[in-house]
């Protein structure tokens, strides 16, 4: 997952083919176990969304280390009418419950110089975030009380990924235009007394609309949405680059899912189309035209939201697509930082760069090599 792309790729001169490692060896106890830093070890785990349609529904796949648990999912409700009705808040433990694995909530917010503060338009929150490092400063103090961020880098690579969302529209008087900003966070808080450190990646959508005409004070809206986004945390000098990159690029959304999504965006999207011209009529009848104008400028940003459902999908990227016909389509993708991978005879799977690594003899279990799908 590019979101935590500082982690290295595999190392070099690895052999790319290492033999099949399906038997056991003659005497396991003989060799010496691996540690943790050798493989990377997951298990297949599932973002419930459990109300949102007929009957409940995966709305993302991924990978977590084997032994963890989680819990969340997809929720709906009025509370959640800014972000289209629902939002998604997710996460995974560590057994012993000091390190975690989150998808964070998706957020809309607005400014205007013509709205009061705490008067949202939806229910949406007025918030002073005009980038994403302001976003995720705002998020993080959110996501755990006093963090405080001592890095934060921009992700080109993401942005450029999602630059179809950068526009710029002619206005009669004024102008309207949106542009995607990524980042990363690194944040440090205190958690029942232990230092710990965690970061948080995500994107966001910022549309900027002004209105000038002579003797009228020119009106600017500024509003931004976030696709969820993905935090790690963990114990000071415990955060895993390579895990949780390993992780981040096994996210998966359900394409059965996010086409439901897509319906019931899009429903929204021409529910709200409808009733802005409607509103037009009535603004034109009345002459207020600067009224209709920042209108159908706003409407033209909420418009395009049938597209958030697909934005966090795009994420995934650097990828490697392996045979396994018990996965559903008869393949899994892992991370490509890793040279090898392994399906375990529990259903785990291994990623690893040790052209060595036996199953048997690391794991005190079998497992075969995946290949690589041509």
């Amino acid at each position: 997952m590019a979101l935590l792309a500082a982690c290295g790729k595999s190392a070099a001169g690895a052999p790319a083919n290492p033999p099949n490692a399906t038997a056991q060896p003659s005497n396991p106890s003989a060799a010496p176990k691996k540690t943790s830093g050798d493989y990377l070890r997951f298990q297949r785990a599932v973002v419930l969304d459990p109300s949102g349609f007929d009957r409940p529904m995966a709305a993302y796949t991924l990978f977590l280390p084997a032994g963890w648990r989680s819990e969340g999912g997809v929720f709906w409700g009025q509370q959640f009418i800014c972000t289209n009705g629902y939002n998604i808040n997710w996460r995974a433990m560590s057994p012993d419950g000091m390190k975690t694995i989150e998808i964070l909530p998706q957020a809309k917010w607005e400014q205007s110089n013509l709205v009061a503060p705490g008067a949202g338009n939806d229910g949406c929150m007025i918030a002073p975030s005009t980038n994403i490092r302001g976003y995720l400063e705002n998020l993080a103090r959110g996501w755990r009380p006093g963090a405080r961020i001592i890095d934060f880098r921009r992700l080109p690579d993401i942005e450029r990924q999602m630059a179809s969302l950068n526009t710029n529209t002619p206005m009669p008087m004024g102008e309207s235009r949106s542009w995607v900003e990524a980042g990363e966070a690194l944040v440090a808080f205190t958690q029942n007394g232990v230092d710990m450190r965690g970061t948080i990646s995500a994107a966001a959508v910022f549309s900027y609309n002004s209105v000038r005409a002579p003797g009228v004070p020119t009106t600017e809206t500024l509003a931004g949405f976030s696709v969820p986004a993905f935090a790690v945390s963990a114990p000071n000098g415990q955060l895993n680059f390579a895990l949780n990159e390993a992780i981040g690029r096994s996210v998966k959304p359900n394409p059965v899912w996010n086409k439901r999504i897509a319906g019931h965006i899009g429903a929204i999207g021409r529910i709200n189309l409808e009733g802005a011209r409607k509103r037009a009529a009535i603004i034109s009848k009345s002459n207020a035209e600067m009224s209709r104008i920042r209108n159908e400028a706003w409407n033209s940003y909420n418009e395009s939201s049938d597209k958030r459902a697909r934005e966090f999908s795009e994420y995934i990227r650097d990828v490697e697509t392996y045979n396994d016909p018990d996965a559903p389509g008869g393949n899994v993708e892992l991370s490509n930082s890793y040279n090898h991978a392994y399906k375990m005879n529990d259903g785990s799977y291994v990623l690893t760069n040790d052209p060595n690594f036996e199953p048997y003899r690391d794991l005190g279990m079998d497992g075969t090599r995946l290949e690589a799908t041509q």
